[in-house]
Protein backbone atom coordinates (compact mmCIF):
# COMPACT_ATOMS: atom_id res chain seq x y z
CA UNK A 1 0.00 0.00 0.00
CA UNK A 2 1.04 3.15 -1.13
CA UNK A 3 2.14 5.72 1.88
CA UNK A 4 -0.32 9.00 1.47
CA UNK A 5 1.68 11.49 0.88
CA UNK A 6 2.08 15.00 3.13
CA UNK A 7 -0.32 17.57 2.15
CA UNK A 8 0.70 21.08 2.03
CA UNK A 9 -0.53 23.98 3.45
CA UNK A 10 0.45 27.69 3.16
CA UNK A 11 -0.40 29.99 5.66
CA UNK A 12 0.60 33.63 6.50
CA UNK A 13 2.81 34.34 9.58
CA UNK A 14 3.37 37.56 11.18
CA UNK A 15 6.98 38.44 10.97
CA UNK A 16 7.85 38.50 14.56
CA UNK A 17 6.26 34.89 15.06
CA UNK A 18 8.14 33.33 12.05
CA UNK A 19 11.44 35.02 13.83
CA UNK A 20 10.46 32.97 16.82
CA UNK A 21 9.92 29.65 15.21
CA UNK A 22 13.12 29.86 12.91
CA UNK A 23 14.89 30.59 16.54
CA UNK A 24 13.36 27.87 18.11
CA UNK A 25 14.17 25.51 15.43
CA UNK A 26 17.32 26.46 15.16
CA UNK A 27 17.47 25.62 19.07
CA UNK A 28 16.14 22.04 18.42
CA UNK A 29 18.60 21.84 15.42
CA UNK A 30 15.79 21.05 12.84
CA UNK A 31 14.34 23.21 10.22
CA UNK A 32 11.20 25.36 10.54
CA UNK A 33 8.75 22.63 9.10
CA UNK A 34 9.35 19.98 11.69
CA UNK A 35 8.86 22.45 14.17
CA UNK A 36 5.58 24.18 12.92
CA UNK A 37 4.54 20.20 12.79
CA UNK A 38 6.00 19.55 16.21
CA UNK A 39 4.03 22.54 18.07
CA UNK A 40 1.06 21.75 16.18
CA UNK A 41 1.09 18.34 17.02
CA UNK A 42 1.50 18.88 20.41
CA UNK A 43 -1.27 21.55 20.61
CA UNK A 44 -3.96 18.73 19.79
CA UNK A 45 -3.21 17.22 23.16
CA UNK A 46 -3.45 19.83 25.61
CA UNK A 47 -7.77 19.93 25.99
CA UNK A 48 -10.08 16.95 25.72
CA UNK A 49 -13.42 17.88 24.31
CA UNK A 50 -16.43 18.03 26.07
CA UNK A 51 -17.44 14.59 26.14
CA UNK A 52 -20.82 12.53 27.66
CA UNK A 53 -21.35 9.84 29.78
CA UNK A 54 -23.55 7.05 28.96
CA UNK A 55 -26.95 9.09 30.58
CA UNK A 56 -25.99 11.96 28.16
CA UNK A 57 -24.89 13.83 30.99
CA UNK A 58 -21.81 16.33 30.48
CA UNK A 59 -18.76 15.71 31.82
CA UNK A 60 -16.44 18.60 33.50
CA UNK A 61 -14.80 20.27 31.11
CA UNK A 62 -10.24 19.14 31.37
CA UNK A 63 -7.57 20.88 30.10
CA UNK A 64 -4.79 18.53 30.07
CA UNK A 65 -1.42 20.94 30.72
CA UNK A 66 2.35 20.59 29.36
CA UNK A 67 3.35 19.47 33.03
CA UNK A 68 7.16 20.57 32.14
CA UNK A 69 5.63 24.05 31.12
CA UNK A 70 4.34 24.17 33.92
CA UNK A 71 7.18 22.71 36.48
CA UNK A 72 9.53 25.36 34.85
CA UNK A 73 7.46 28.39 35.60
CA UNK A 74 6.96 27.06 39.23
CA UNK A 75 10.72 26.98 38.91
CA UNK A 76 11.16 30.46 37.68
CA UNK A 77 8.87 31.65 40.25
CA UNK A 78 10.82 30.75 43.00
CA UNK A 79 13.94 32.20 41.93
CA UNK A 80 12.23 35.43 41.57
CA UNK A 81 10.47 34.96 44.93
CA UNK A 82 13.71 34.52 46.55
CA UNK A 83 16.15 36.70 44.58
CA UNK A 84 13.42 39.48 45.54
CA UNK A 85 14.67 39.73 48.84
CA UNK A 86 18.18 39.58 47.85
CA UNK A 87 19.51 39.60 44.46
CA UNK A 88 21.67 36.37 43.48
CA UNK A 89 21.42 34.43 46.63
CA UNK A 90 20.43 31.69 45.07
CA UNK A 91 21.48 30.78 41.07
CA UNK A 92 21.14 28.10 38.84
CA UNK A 93 24.36 26.84 39.78
CA UNK A 94 23.84 26.24 43.12
CA UNK A 95 20.93 23.65 42.80
CA UNK A 96 22.10 22.29 39.74
CA UNK A 97 25.11 21.48 42.42
CA UNK A 98 23.01 20.33 45.28
CA UNK A 99 21.27 18.04 42.67
CA UNK A 100 24.67 16.49 42.20
CA UNK A 101 24.99 17.49 38.64
CA UNK A 102 28.02 18.44 36.89
CA UNK A 103 27.00 21.71 35.45
CA UNK A 104 23.91 24.25 35.64
CA UNK A 105 22.80 23.00 31.73
CA UNK A 106 20.46 20.50 33.60
CA UNK A 107 18.32 23.71 34.88
CA UNK A 108 18.38 25.80 32.49
CA UNK A 109 16.68 22.47 30.31
CA UNK A 110 14.14 22.80 33.00
CA UNK A 111 13.55 26.57 33.39
CA UNK A 112 13.04 25.90 29.43
CA UNK A 113 10.77 23.25 29.58
CA UNK A 114 13.18 21.07 27.28
CA UNK A 115 12.80 18.84 30.27
CA UNK A 116 10.80 17.37 33.27
CA UNK A 117 13.19 17.40 36.86
CA UNK A 118 12.02 14.01 38.77
CA UNK A 119 9.87 13.95 41.79
CA UNK A 120 12.77 13.10 43.49
CA UNK A 121 14.17 15.90 41.96
CA UNK A 122 12.00 18.44 42.34
CA UNK A 123 11.27 17.06 46.49
CA UNK A 124 15.38 17.87 46.77
CA UNK A 125 14.56 21.42 45.47
CA UNK A 126 11.68 22.31 47.57
CA UNK A 127 13.96 20.87 50.40
CA UNK A 128 16.85 23.32 49.70
CA UNK A 129 14.37 26.10 48.94
CA UNK A 130 12.24 25.61 52.18
CA UNK A 131 9.42 25.80 49.66
CA UNK A 132 6.08 23.65 50.43
CA UNK A 133 7.15 20.66 48.26
CA UNK A 134 3.28 19.80 47.43
CA UNK A 135 3.00 23.36 45.58
CA UNK A 136 6.61 23.01 43.43
CA UNK A 137 5.55 19.36 42.88
CA UNK A 138 2.19 19.28 41.87
CA UNK A 139 0.88 23.87 42.32
CA UNK A 140 -1.13 22.71 45.02
CA UNK A 141 -1.14 25.51 48.08
CA UNK A 142 1.42 28.25 47.93
CA UNK A 143 5.35 28.27 48.10
CA UNK A 144 5.74 29.89 51.57
CA UNK A 145 5.57 27.29 54.07
CA UNK A 146 3.07 28.34 56.81
CA UNK A 147 1.22 26.45 59.86
CA UNK A 148 -0.18 27.45 63.17
CA UNK A 149 1.43 28.10 66.50
CA UNK A 150 -0.72 28.23 69.85
CA UNK A 151 1.35 30.08 72.80
CA UNK A 152 1.46 27.81 76.00
CA UNK A 153 1.66 28.66 79.37
CA UNK A 154 5.56 27.18 79.59
CA UNK A 155 8.01 29.80 78.65
CA UNK A 156 10.17 26.76 77.95
CA UNK A 157 7.89 25.26 75.40
CA UNK A 158 6.89 28.55 73.48
CA UNK A 159 10.79 29.38 72.92
CA UNK A 160 11.09 26.31 71.56
CA UNK A 161 8.62 26.36 69.31
CA UNK A 162 9.75 29.46 68.11
CA UNK A 163 13.22 29.25 67.57
CA UNK A 164 13.91 25.55 66.46
CA UNK A 165 12.85 23.62 63.43
CA UNK A 166 14.02 20.68 61.95
CA UNK A 167 16.22 20.79 59.00
CA UNK A 168 14.31 18.89 55.67
CA UNK A 169 17.89 18.32 54.22
CA UNK A 170 19.82 17.21 57.03
CA UNK A 171 16.74 16.11 59.64
CA UNK A 172 18.25 17.48 62.52
CA UNK A 173 16.74 20.19 65.14
CA UNK A 174 18.36 23.47 63.93
CA UNK A 175 18.32 26.71 65.26
CA UNK A 176 16.28 29.95 63.54
CA UNK A 177 18.84 32.87 62.51
CA UNK A 178 15.81 35.28 64.16
CA UNK A 179 12.31 35.06 65.24
CA UNK A 180 9.94 38.59 63.73
CA UNK A 181 6.65 39.48 65.57
CA UNK A 182 4.42 41.25 63.40
CA UNK A 183 1.39 43.14 64.78
CA UNK A 184 -1.29 45.03 62.23
CA UNK A 185 -2.65 48.62 63.14
CA UNK A 186 -6.47 46.77 63.63
CA UNK A 187 -8.18 47.53 66.78
CA UNK A 188 -7.87 43.59 66.91
CA UNK A 189 -3.81 43.88 66.89
CA UNK A 190 -3.57 41.26 65.45
CA UNK A 191 0.19 38.63 65.01
CA UNK A 192 1.58 36.43 63.32
CA UNK A 193 5.27 35.20 63.41
CA UNK A 194 8.29 34.93 60.97
CA UNK A 195 10.49 32.46 61.25
CA UNK A 196 13.92 32.92 59.38
CA UNK A 197 15.54 29.97 59.62
CA UNK A 198 18.85 30.80 57.43
CA UNK A 199 18.72 33.27 54.60
CA UNK A 200 15.96 33.90 52.57
CA UNK A 201 14.36 30.34 54.12
CA UNK A 202 11.18 31.40 56.25
CA UNK A 203 8.14 30.24 57.33
CA UNK A 204 5.06 32.18 58.46
CA UNK A 205 3.37 31.54 61.87
CA UNK A 206 -0.30 32.31 61.71
CA UNK A 207 -1.51 32.89 65.74
CA UNK A 208 -5.03 33.58 67.40
CA UNK A 209 -3.14 36.29 69.27
CA UNK A 210 -4.45 39.66 69.60
CA UNK A 211 -1.92 42.31 70.85
CA UNK A 212 -4.80 44.61 72.13
CA UNK A 213 -7.76 44.30 75.25
CA UNK A 214 -9.86 43.11 71.47
CA UNK A 215 -10.43 39.27 72.89
CA UNK A 216 -12.53 38.58 76.18
CA UNK A 217 -10.77 36.20 78.84
CA UNK A 218 -9.79 33.66 76.74
CA UNK A 219 -7.78 36.59 74.46
CA UNK A 220 -6.48 38.13 77.73
CA UNK A 221 -4.87 34.50 78.76
CA UNK A 222 -2.94 34.28 75.69
CA UNK A 223 -1.73 37.92 75.73
CA UNK A 224 -0.35 37.46 79.05
CA UNK A 225 1.42 34.06 78.18
CA UNK A 226 3.11 36.40 74.93
CA UNK A 227 3.77 39.06 77.42
CA UNK A 228 5.83 36.52 79.76
CA UNK A 229 7.64 35.22 76.43
CA UNK A 230 8.52 39.17 75.50
CA UNK A 231 9.87 39.51 78.75
CA UNK A 232 12.00 36.32 78.99
CA UNK A 233 13.27 37.01 75.49
CA UNK A 234 14.16 40.40 76.23
CA UNK A 235 16.26 39.59 79.79
CA UNK A 236 17.86 36.36 77.71
CA UNK A 237 21.67 37.51 75.90
CA UNK A 238 21.19 34.89 73.93
CA UNK A 239 17.33 35.55 72.58
CA UNK A 240 17.61 39.14 72.99
CA UNK A 241 19.80 39.77 69.34
CA UNK A 242 17.56 37.27 67.76
CA UNK A 243 14.69 38.47 68.03
CA UNK A 244 12.44 41.53 66.09
CA UNK A 245 8.82 43.29 65.54
CA UNK A 246 7.34 45.58 63.34
CA UNK A 247 3.61 47.19 63.08
CA UNK A 248 2.84 47.39 59.99
CA UNK A 249 -0.56 48.87 58.40
CA UNK A 250 -3.51 46.40 57.66
CA UNK A 251 -2.99 45.52 53.58
CA UNK A 252 0.66 44.69 54.04
CA UNK A 253 -0.13 42.15 56.69
CA UNK A 254 -3.19 40.48 54.20
CA UNK A 255 -0.30 40.49 51.51
CA UNK A 256 2.03 38.50 54.00
CA UNK A 257 -0.21 35.84 54.98
CA UNK A 258 -1.65 35.67 51.45
CA UNK A 259 2.38 34.35 50.55
CA UNK A 260 2.17 35.55 47.02
CA UNK A 261 5.64 37.54 47.56
CA UNK A 262 8.68 37.17 50.12
CA UNK A 263 7.61 37.84 53.54
CA UNK A 264 10.98 39.47 53.81
CA UNK A 265 10.82 41.24 50.55
CA UNK A 266 7.33 43.13 51.65
CA UNK A 267 8.91 44.31 55.09
CA UNK A 268 12.50 45.39 53.77
CA UNK A 269 10.67 49.14 53.10
CA UNK A 270 9.32 48.94 56.55
CA UNK A 271 11.05 50.47 59.67
CA UNK A 272 11.09 47.94 62.83
CA UNK A 273 9.41 48.95 65.87
CA UNK A 274 10.36 48.32 69.50
CA UNK A 275 6.63 47.53 70.38
CA UNK A 276 7.44 44.03 72.26
CA UNK A 277 10.40 45.08 73.73
CA UNK A 278 8.22 47.87 75.79
CA UNK A 279 5.02 46.67 75.94
CA UNK A 280 5.44 44.73 79.29
CA UNK A 281 7.38 47.39 80.82
CA UNK A 282 6.06 49.58 82.59
CA UNK A 283 8.48 52.32 82.33
CA UNK A 284 9.28 51.81 78.72
CA UNK A 285 5.78 51.05 77.86
CA UNK A 286 5.38 55.00 79.77
CA UNK A 287 8.01 56.76 77.59
CA UNK A 288 7.22 55.46 74.11
CA UNK A 289 3.11 55.88 74.76
CA UNK A 290 3.43 58.85 72.68
CA UNK A 291 4.58 56.81 69.62
CA UNK A 292 2.34 54.46 69.42
CA UNK A 293 -1.00 56.58 70.16
CA UNK A 294 -1.92 57.29 66.63
CA UNK A 295 -1.72 53.68 65.71
CA UNK A 296 -2.32 51.62 68.49
CA UNK A 297 -5.75 52.93 70.41
CA UNK A 298 -5.53 51.24 73.42
CA UNK A 299 -1.74 51.03 74.40
CA UNK A 300 -2.11 52.13 77.80
CA UNK A 301 -5.09 49.14 78.19
CA UNK A 302 -2.75 46.74 76.40
CA UNK A 303 0.49 47.62 78.37
CA UNK A 304 -1.45 47.36 81.58
CA UNK A 305 -2.24 43.79 81.19
CA UNK A 306 1.26 42.73 80.08
CA UNK A 307 2.94 44.46 82.54
CA UNK A 308 0.86 42.93 85.71
CA UNK A 309 0.69 39.60 83.68
CA UNK A 310 4.69 39.98 83.71
CA UNK A 311 4.94 41.04 87.40
CA UNK A 312 2.72 38.24 88.69
CA UNK A 313 5.15 35.37 87.80
CA UNK A 314 8.95 35.56 88.27
CA UNK A 315 10.23 34.58 84.65
CA UNK A 316 12.27 31.50 84.04
CA UNK A 317 15.93 31.84 84.31
CA UNK A 318 18.12 31.13 80.53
Amino acid sequence: MLATPDAQLKIRVPSDLKQKIEEAANQEKRSMNAEIVDRLEKSFHFVSPLETNSKNLKLAHYQLIDRKAEVAERLAYSLNLINSFKMNVVKYSHIAKMCGYENAEIFLNWLQAKQEPSFAELEKIAAYLYFNEDWLVHGDGHPIPTSRWKIEHNVDSNIKSLFSYIDPISKLESEVQEIIFVRDTSQEGNLLVIKVLQEWRVEVLTTNIHVSTYNGVGGRNMLEDFSRLCSHLYKSTKYITKTNSYLINNQLFEKILTREEHPLTLLKKERTSIWWEAFWNATDAKNIRKDFLTTWYDWDQTSDIAINAFSSKICDKD
